[in-house]
């Protein structure tokens, strides 16, 4: 544009990272003259979204009175050369050297590929003099040693003709390789650039601080968690040390180094509305004959919310995802961070926590056949207000731990990865470090089924045999967890005939404490009857 005086360089001070995109902001310093004038800022990425640009210019240098009239983002397309001149000199250097190298080399080839036709030649010719040549006496001597001369010259000339083809075949590589380079220093690529034109009235000439803020694609961030399980000093209990990090990437083609780094769980993109309402019409009908007669039972799954986690709540029925938590949330990076545009992660620490948790070893041998060591923590308000190093404004309270990977760590060793979900207030926390290897389980299931004659009542009983073994050196507890149907129709009964010891809980869980001594082994037996009706279909 003509009226764009001069193009300032800007320095990207803070950059907030969000699930899709970034939002940065940038400053510039130059002088303009007086009253209206073009200012053009370098810098930007090529992917800025132009309408999220916001200009202004910063009143504490000296420029009273300068103000931003229209601002707008200019694209355009650089060619730049591949290799800088010297290199394309260097290569059309070795490209000639290429050139001269195969000449020479196919010179070779010819007198040697001539010396060979000729040695070939003269052997001819020796051969058939020697069919005129009397038996015995001096000449057939003369004869033999022309013949071994002969014999000699063929063979080196043959040597020389295959050194040639050799030398020749490695030269036109080297040729190929040669105009390679040359070809490849001597391209061309395009470079797309952008530029923010700024138009600025000042009442008098001075100097300006220009901040833009946009947002950007090509950046976004993630939340890993790092789990360490530390035990007492006194070996009496452990702690749950939880490290939140930030893993950013970012492609924009920026240079964002040295900058305050926030990390947001807002979706600036997503609109807010509210959904479509629709009727949902209910109709009824009579049941056919075969219906009432007949009734199909199946087998079904039912996850059970927190099974197994006691002494944490939720705030509501379902908890919000990583963006809510009732207001989008914030993290600032404790110190400077250099974020390059390589599309490479770069985790940011931005604080940690340290939870009293609860370890013991379960089994589920449904599942699996193995013991796992698990950690049960209670995240409260207590703890949580440390959870991560923030800084204001902040726009929520105690914050929550956010979901996302976490990495499991025992004696300062990893040993292994998972994930957690989103963690609120007052909510527990699980998670398992690995299996003990020196517990070893074994389930078997007996089945038997039965008809009750005249009445037709269907009998089902099955026992739950497992076997456990503590192959180590130390006692330990383990707590064995095994299901039991639950019926939601009054069509089938379920009656535990034998818990084992067990206890039973309302969802059908049934959880043995088995204390193993070293080198002990234990029998658990569980054993229930499921009962129907004749006019039951069961499918169990």
């Amino acid at each position: 544009m003509n009226e764009t005086s001069n193009v300032l360089a800007s320095e990207a001070t803070t950059v907030t990272l969000f699930e899709d995109r970034a939002e940065v902001v940038r400053r510039a310093r130059g002088g303009v003259p007086a009253g209206v004038s073009w200012l053009a800022i370098s810098g930007v990425s090529a992917v800025i979204d132009d309408p999220s640009l916001v200009t202004r210019v910063d009143g504490q240098a000296g420029e009273a009175g300068a103000r931003v009239i229209a601002a707008r983002v200019v694209r355009r397309v650089r060619v730049e050369p591949a290799a800088a001149e010297g290199e394309i000199d260097a290569a059309e250097v070795d490209l000639k050297a290429a050139c001269r190298r195969a000449r020479e080399a196919e010179l070779t080839l010819a007198r040697a590929s001539s010396d060979e036709e000729r040695s070939s030649d003269l052997a001819e010719r020796l051969a058939e003099g020697l069919l005129g040549t009397p038996r015995g006496g001096e000449a057939i001597a003369r004869w033999r040693a022309a013949h071994h001369s002969l014999d000699g010259a063929h063979t080196r000339a043959l040597d020389g003709a295959a050194a040639a083809k050799a030398e020749l075949e490695e030269a036109r590589l080297d040729l190929a390789r040669a105009e390679l380079r040359r070809t490849e220093a001597r391209a061309v690529h395009p470079r797309h650039e952008a530029l923010v034109e700024v138009q600025i009235e000042a009442p008098a000439a001075g100097p300006v601080a220009i901040e833009l803020t946009y947002r950007t694609p090509c950046a976004l961030w993630r939340p890993e968690h790092l789990a360490r399980l530390v035990p007492h000093s006194d070996g009496n209990g452990h702690d749950l040390v939880l490290l939140t990090l930030a893993t950013a990437w970012q492609r924009t083609g920026e240079d964002w180094s040295g900058i305050a780094c926030r990390f947001s769980t807002a979706r600036p993109a997503h609109a807010a509305s509210p959904p479509l309402l629709t009727d949902d019409l209910l109709t009824t009908r009579k049941k056919s004959d075969a219906e009432r007669r007949t009734v199909a039972v199946d087998a079904r799954e039912q996850s059970i919310a927190l099974t197994g986690v006691a002494g944490g709540a939720r705030a509501v029925d379902e908890m919000p995802g990583v963006e809510d938590g009732g207001e989008p949330l914030w993290f600032d990076a404790p110190g400077p961070v250099t974020l390059p545009s390589d599309g490479r992660p770069l985790r940011v620490e931005l604080g940690e926590v340290t939870l009293p948790c609860q370890v013991g070893l379960f089994a589920w041998p449904e599942l699996g056949e193995a013991a796992h060591l698990r950690a049960t923590a209670l995240l409260t308000s207590s703890t949580a207000s440390a959870e991560l190093s923030r800084r204001e404004p902040r726009l929520t309270g105690d914050g929550p731990l956010l979901a996302g990977p976490v990495r499991v760590a025992r004696g300062g060793a990893l040993c292994g990865r998972g994930k957690v979900g989103f963690i609120g207030q007052g909510e527990p926390l699980e998670l398992g470090f690995g299996v003990d290897d020196g517990i070893r389980i074994r389930r078997r299931v007996d089945e038997k089924r039965d008809t009750t004659p005249v009445i037709g009542t269907q009998k089902i009983t099955r026992t739950v045999k497992l076997y456990l073994g503590n192959l180590s050196g130390v006692a330990k507890r383990v707590t064995v967890v095994e299901r039991v149907p639950v019926s939601e129709i009054g069509e089938v009964t379920i009656e535990l005939i034998a818990a084992g010891g067990a206890r039973l809980d309302r969802d059908g869980f049934a959880r043995f404490e088995v204390e193993l001594q070293p080198r002990e082994t234990r029998e658990l037996s569980l054993q229930y009857r499921i009962e129907a009706a004749a006019r039951v279909q069961l499918a169990l």
